[in-house]
């Protein structure tokens, strides 16, 4: 008894910590819709400073581990096929935010986690359990709830949550490619020339489509530094660290907790108050991703260490 008394302090003071660290890199990842929506540019041009921003940021940190890691390549067919669909998945994510309400965006978004199994099943070979499959039909009836009061009398929503669901399965091809190459290479390694490359995706969407990137007006630049900074460096940074701590699925179920708390703060600072159909859609959805979380298997180890059974996407 008094050989296991003396660790209980230490493990409250551990699990305490983690929650902590939960709590804020929730917090910090939930803001990335708010601040998205306080940015009068382009999607593209978004989505291109944040990741290019955050290369900044981070760029003294990855030159230090690439020197001591003996400067290896820095870039290979990983982390260009991963930084490919972030690229992809950041644009489509702001522009579903600037086309729907915040609520209709982060639900249909949120549903990356149930759509990375059916992803990973091609490309690592891991098969769906019976409990992701139930997680899946109950997601299914929640958007076809959603979808169907949009159709009907709410169609302006609907361009927004369809872009939404698109850049939901736009990141959880980010996620699976991630897990695929990630494992044998440093975070930092990885991480940095993901950036890059999906940098270099929406800037050339960002000509393609919109004649240039833009930086818009002070309160626009200062959105663009808030989301450079708080849920790209800070949420995707603390994520990574849970992960070497806690299981995937703690991470992953911060996303019915961003939904709230994102949607909660767009009533106050945008007046936007979700429809009773609104709410009970996405009762089924979030309660599908969580009972797909819950209930998903573990990856095979040959996928590496602290690989993502279920991703979040850090918005």
């Amino acid at each position: 008894m008094s050989s296991t008394s003396p660790a209980a302090p230490e493990a409250v003071k551990s699990r305490n910590h983690t929650v902590w660290v939960w709590l804020a890199a929730t917090v910090l990842t939930s803001s990335a819709a708010l601040l998205t929506r306080y940015c009068r540019i382009p999607a593209t041009s978004i989505g291109f400073w944040r990741v290019a921003g955050a290369s900044v940021v981070l760029a003294p940190w990855w030159f230090a581990v690439w020197r001591a890691d003996g400067r290896p390549r820095v870039l290979s067919r990983g982390p260009v096929l991963a930084g490919l669909f972030l690229g992809l998945h950041f644009a489509t994510w702001a522009w579903a935010l600037q086309h729907a309400t915040i609520a209709n965006a982060m639900l249909f978004v949120g549903l990356q986690p149930l759509m990375a199994p059916f992803l990973a099943r091609p490309l690592l070979g891991e098969r769906l359990n019976r409990w992701e499959i139930v997680a899946c039909l109950l997601a299914c009836a929640g958007m076809v709830t959603i979808l169907g009061r949009q159709l009907t009398c709410e169609r302006g929503q609907l361009a927004g949550s369809a872009m939404a669901f698109l850049s939901a399965g736009l990141c959880a091809c980010y996620f699976v490619l991630t897990r695929k190459y990630r494992p044998h290479q440093h975070a930092m390694l990885f991480t940095l020339p993901v950036y890059l490359v999906a940098a270099g995706v929406q800037a050339i969407a960002g000509f393609a489509i919109d004649g240039g990137i833009s930086v818009g007006s002070a309160g626009t630049r200062l959105a663009l530094l808030g989301l450079i900074l708080f849920p790209t460096v800070g949420g995707h940074t603390l994520a990574i660290y849970l992960l070497r701590h806690v299981k995937s699925q703690m991470v992953t179920l911060s996303i019915p907790a961003q939904f709230v708390l994102a949607t909660t703060a767009a009533v106050f600072l945008f007046g936007e108050k979700p429809s009773a159909w609104m709410i009970a859609g996405a009762v089924l959805v979030l309660g599908a991703v969580v009972l797909g979380v819950h209930k998903s298997g573990r990856a095979a180890p040959a996928t590496g260490t602290q690989a993502l059974r279920s991703p979040v996407c850090p918005e």
